[in-house]
Formats: structure tokens, sequence, C-alpha cells
């Protein structure tokens, strides 16, 4: 019941926030994404990675740790009939050694900041990839009063792990030995990604 409140609540100050942020993302890899294999992470219904499919990707890999999740995506990649582009499956991306497939692009939107530093660590060694573009928890996401403030309540309520947030350089160092160099932190309507695609 809480949780249900809480919920409806946090959608009131969050309003579209997750679609502009979904919105941002898709012009940042649209340039880019022609023809290539991507693995969205923490891909949820698959909105996202139906939107980078439409952008011209040439497959599309969607994973995440709720099964109902996945279960979703892969009934709307039904319908649309899209089996042979979009291939949606259960991981637990944090797990040392977790199987993911090789791709040119790795995408995660609301994700990272779940993670400490070390399921950080395990997660980008277990990327196989060139190329990442992930939503950023800078750490100006502290400014963005009553939003921030609100998700600590909301993590407390669902006793959720904490939300971590990260410098530039603080990421870089964990990412840099698992060959993610020159990274950049582009901020496009008010969210901050962290990517490495070429300028």
């Amino acid at each position: 019941q809480n949780a249900n409140w809480w919920d409806r609540l946090s959608t009131v100050f969050r309003g579209d926030a997750m679609y502009v942020r979904m919105n941002a993302a898709l012009d940042l890899v649209s340039p880019h994404v022609n023809g290539m294999s991507v693995l969205d992470v923490g891909c949820a219904s698959g909105r996202f990675a139906f939107r980078m499919l439409q952008a011209g990707a040439s497959k599309i890999y969607g994973t995440d740790i709720s099964s109902e999740a996945i279960e979703s995506a892969k009934k709307q990649s039904s319908k649309l009939e899209l089996h042979d582009k979009l291939d949606f499956f259960v991981a637990d991306v944090v797990q040392p050694k977790s199987p993911l497939p090789h791709v040119d692009l790795v995408t995660a939107l609301g994700v990272i900041e779940y993670f400490n530093a070390d399921d950080m660590s395990a997660f980008l060694g277990n990327l196989q990839t060139k190329y990442i573009l992930l939503d950023f928890p800078d750490l100006g996401r502290r400014k963005e009063f009553p939003t921030w403030l609100l998700r600590q309540v909301y993590i407390r309520v669902n006793r959720l792990p904490g939300v971590f947030l990260y410098s530039l350089d603080e990421f870089a160092k964990i990412a840099e030995p698992f060959g993610f160099k020159n990274l950049r932190v582009v901020k496009r309507n008010n969210f901050y990604y962290v990517t490495n695609l070429p300028e």
C-alpha cells in the first residue's frame, strides 16, 4: 500500500521526465546507431530498445533483472513481429561473469546510479562493447529539489539499494581498466550521460 502511494506521488513529481530522458538519449545515439548492435541494460518494457531499432540499429538486445519486465517486452516484440531484430532476456548484470552479448554499443537509462563501486566494476567488466552511453548520476542531481529528496524517501520506503553518485573522474577510474577511455559527460535536456561515442 505504502509503495503504491509513493509510486503515485513520485510520478507526480517526475512527470514525463522518464520520456524526456529517453528522447535526449535517443538524440545522442541517433547519429551513431545506424547498423549497430546494441545492448540496452535495464530495458524494462523495451520502449527505448524499440526506439533505437526505429533509428536504424541492426539488432537490439534488452536485459532487465525483472522477469515481468522482460515478459512485457517479449509480448510487445511478438506483436510487432520483430523476433529477428529484438532479443530480450533476464540477467543480473552485476554478477561477475554474467554472460552478455558482444555488441557495438551498450545503453542504460536509470540504472547505474544503483551500483556501488564493486557492482559498477562487475557491470563494466561484463560488458563486451567498445562504446557506452549511460544515464549518468552526476553529483549535480543533489541540487534537484524536491526530486532528490523524494527519491531518497522512495528508496527507504521500498527498501531499495541506495543511490550512488559519481564524478566523471571517479567513474573513469573504475571504467578505464576495462578499456573504456575518452569518457565525457554530456548534458542534454537537464539530463547527464556518460559516453565515449565519437563527438
